[in-house]
């Protein structure tokens, strides 16, 4: 059997104490702390994703999507810890959660405003109209090594 929690005189909520203060910055300090873990851990797999050692050519656009999405999956998931925490009577936890997940977002949103080259559509670069072998030296300009001259 369940009893309702017990209020105060006059109706009111009973206040919080000390401890379930201290309990509540703890907690906000560790999911920041798991959430600082997982964003890093994703942008070194990002980092890794982008360095081309074989130079593939691999398309840059390809990396930058994954990584904003998966900051926008983690704000999505921090917003909702947050709103679940208002819920539960912790503020400082909610309030902490929804300044991480604004900064995830101005995160994604910076990242989206440097890399608009390689999201936007890809224009060839001109090419020169010589297709000749003149002036071509080699190694300095002996006449043996120079085509056409």
């Amino acid at each position: 059997m369940t009893r309702p929690t017990p209020r105060a005189p006059g109706g009111r909520e009973p206040e919080r104490t000390g401890s379930h203060w201290i309990a509540d910055i703890a907690r906000a300090l560790l999911l920041t702390l798991l959430e600082a873990v997982a964003v890093t851990a994703g942008l070194y797999v990002a980092a890794f994703a982008a360095w081309d050692a074989q130079g593939g050519g691999d398309d840059p656009g390809t990396v930058v999507i994954v990584l904003l999405v998966g900051l926008l999956l983690a704000a999505v998931a921090t917003a909702v810890v947050s709103g679940r925490a208002f819920r539960r009577r912790a503020p400082v936890t909610g309030c902490v959660q929804a300044l991480v997940c604004a900064a995830l977002l101005a995160g994604a949103a910076g990242i989206a405003h440097q890399s608009r080259d390689h999201l936007g559509p890809q224009t060839p670069a001109p090419s020169s109209p010589y297709r000749g072998t003149y002036g071509q030296c080699f190694s300095g300009g002996d006449s043996h090594e120079c085509p056409g001259g």
